[in-house]
């Protein structure tokens, strides 16, 4: 019944929603200004755009999600086994507020739910948040600089450090403030922000001094928009940083470059950072490089698209002296490696060949084959909120395992989009060393609707 619900208010969309901009994965920048111009006046456009002053209007909108999961021996253990699965669901309901050229205010509020679920996190769990109240001011006519104060969803470049963390089921916010310049071919936010902690109460999520996060992120792309280059300075404060050779506060900086090119036939991206500061009395040298490229087949049926990922990311090698090589992900998505085996891109190397099918407009295959190794024997894995796998670390392998996985993506129209999916992940000797060591199997059907 609620997927019939769907269905049918999707198709009211489509009848009336032809002119209306493409979503935005940052809901707020999506820009509906252009329909103050539009002779069409029905339900939804008065929705995305009513005027209310001479130079205001106001715009609603939202998303919301449910997905049905199952998983055979969670994090490789029998002990967690939920034989009949779980749902999650997710609401988003935002309104933006241009009160003139220069002032805006844009709200957003978050319910996340985990039916179903015995033991609640809140990634997964969260009734009722405030998910964003932010105000952008332009002080200047002529120059394309914005000041953003409140909170807000962060993403930047290929999101392995800071990114919205959309997959799990609760999106991740900040508090603070960020100052963001447009001109041509080059964008630059610089910003100081405090992470919202999620709690699973109803209102009672806060930003916590104890976890900072700032710097600058600088995008510029070529004169013909094929090449984007990427540019980062990270500072990121943890008050009660763990690892695997102890806790401490934990002060690193991060500076990281990328280019990509994701347009033609051809599509890649190289990603390179280097990490330093202190844990406590240690001190932190750490690096990343990553790489991914695919090429479509244009003349072929089907259009296959057949690509390749690979990571090298650094591990402490000795957890006796006072040198730390763990990359931190910081604020990283929650599923980098896929939902089945959600592991930190930390200390790992790793290849994933891939391949991508594309039966019509509106149906797509995607599959992947990933191998993971531990780049350092002198260190374990980490889950994706930076916290070690497992308590202790004695095993000599370096090969975690691998993991294949398939999905069958359908957008039904720009509204609506369907997608299930099968992963399986077969253990290697370091997690036969570590845990009990069963083979994962993990499945999952999604809807999902945009207004």
């Amino acid at each position: 019944m609620r997927i019939l619900l769907i269905v049918l208010l999707c198709n009211s969309f489509l009848v009336t929603a032809q002119q209306i901009p493409e979503f935005q994965l940052m809901r707020y920048d999506e820009d509906y200004s252009g329909l103050e111009k539009d002779t069409v006046r029905d339900w939804y456009h008065r929705l995305k755009y009513k005027k209310i002053g001479k130079n205001a209007y106001i715009s609603f909108g939202g998303d919301f999600r449910t997905q049905y999961l199952i998983m055979d021996n969670e994090n490789w253990n029998p002990d967690t086994q939920d034989n009949d699965g779980f749902m999650l669901t997710r609401w988003l309901f935002h309104a933006d507020l241009h009160l003139s050229e220069k002032i805006r205010v844009y709200g957003e509020l978050q319910s996340a739910l985990a039916n179903s679920r015995e033991v609640l996190v809140p990634v997964e769990e969260n009734p009722l948040k405030l998910h964003q109240l932010f105000m952008d001011y332009k002080p200047f006519q002529e120059t394309p600089l914005t000041f953003r104060l409140g909170r807000q969803e962060v993403s930047y470049g290929s999101t392995r450090l800071i990114s919205l963390r959309d997959a799990p089921n609760t999106r991740r916010s900040f508090d603070g403030v960020k100052v963001l310049f447009s001109e041509g071919n080059i964008k630059t936010d610089i910003f100081y922000l405090h992470a919202v902690v999620d709690k699973t109460g109803i209102f009672d999520d806060a930003s916590s001094p104890d976890l900072r996060l700032w710097g600058a992120f600088s995008d510029i792309t070529t004169a013909k928009k094929e090449l984007h280059f990427n540019f980062y300075f990270l500072g990121f404060y943890n008050k009660n940083a763990l690892f695997y050779d102890g806790a401490g506060t934990e002060k690193r900086y991060t500076i990281a470059s990328r280019v990509f090119k994701n347009s033609g036939t051809w599509w890649y991206d190289l990603e390179g950072g280097y990490q330093f500061g202190t844990i406590g009395s240690r001190r932190i040298s750490a690096w990343s490089i990553a790489l991914a490229t695919s090429y479509r087949f244009t003349s072929i049926k089907y259009t296959p698209e057949i690509g390749l990922k690979a990571d090298l990311i650094s591990g402490d090698k000795d957890n006796t002296d006072k040198t730390q090589q763990t990359l931190n992900t910081m604020f990283g998505p929650g599923a980098y490696f896929g939902m089945a085996a959600p592991l930190a891109p930390s200390n790992l190397m790793d290849i994933h060949p891939d391949l991508k099918l594309r039966f019509s407009e509106k149906i797509t295959l995607s599959c992947d084959y990933a191998f993971l190794w531990r780049y350092s024997r002198g260190e374990g894995i980490y889950r994706p909120n930076m916290v070690p796998f497992f308590e202790h670390n004695d095993a000599s392998s370096r090969y975690i395992g691998s993991q294949i996985s398939g999905v069958f993506f359908y957008k039904a129209n720009k509204h609506l989009s369907l997608l299930t999916g099968l992963s399986w992940f077969n253990t290697g000797e370091y997690l036969r060393e570590v845990s009990p060591g069963k083979n994962i199997t993990f499945g999952f059907a999604s809807a999902q609707l945009k207004f």
